[in-house]
């Protein structure tokens, strides 16, 4: 069963980026092969935590799709998304800080993914994950991915 690295692994210093590149790797893989192989995971613009991360990189998911089909390398396509966005080292450092705290450290998904082992702590972050957050963020996600088919022209 495929998951994305942890949310904590960083690439020129943004925790996360790493993960997004892999679930666009990923999404571009069910894409050309027709197939769902996504394991329930989103990817890209309407995904809560990856639109931050695409926000603050002035990007959106189509730009870092187009870098991940052009360069095989993670840590490539990683620089030039970065350098693309114009961040500084030092705006990067800031947003790297404030994203980890906005986001609780990604414990939620950390625990869900079983990388804070079988404590109760962890089960219990599990659970709010799984049981309350994600079935909103769900059905948000299939929403907006519905209005961005109906707004994209239809292939002849």
């Amino acid at each position: 069963m495929w998951v994305p690295c942890s949310a904590n692994d960083e690439l020129e210093g943004l925790p996360w980026l790493p993960r997004m590149l892999q679930k666009a790797r990923r999404a571009e893989a069910s894409r050309a092969s027709g197939t769902d192989m996504m394991n329930g995971y989103l990817y890209g613009d309407n995904d809560f935590v990856d639109a931050q991360l695409l926000a603050f990189l002035r990007a959106n998911d189509a730009d870092v799709s187009a870098v991940v089909r052009a360069y095989d390398d993670d840590a490539e396509a990683a620089s030039v998304i970065v350098r693309r966005s114009g961040r500084s080292p030092n705006e990067i450092r800031v947003f790297a800080t404030s994203f980890r705290k906005r986001l609780f450290n990604f414990a939620p998904t950390e625990a869900d993914e079983g990388r804070l082992g079988n404590g109760v702590r962890a089960k219990l972050l599990a659970f709010v994950y799984n049981r309350l957050m994600m079935p909103v963020v769900y059905r948000k996600f299939a929403a907006d991915e519905r209005k961005r088919a109906a707004r994209e022209p239809t292939s002849p």
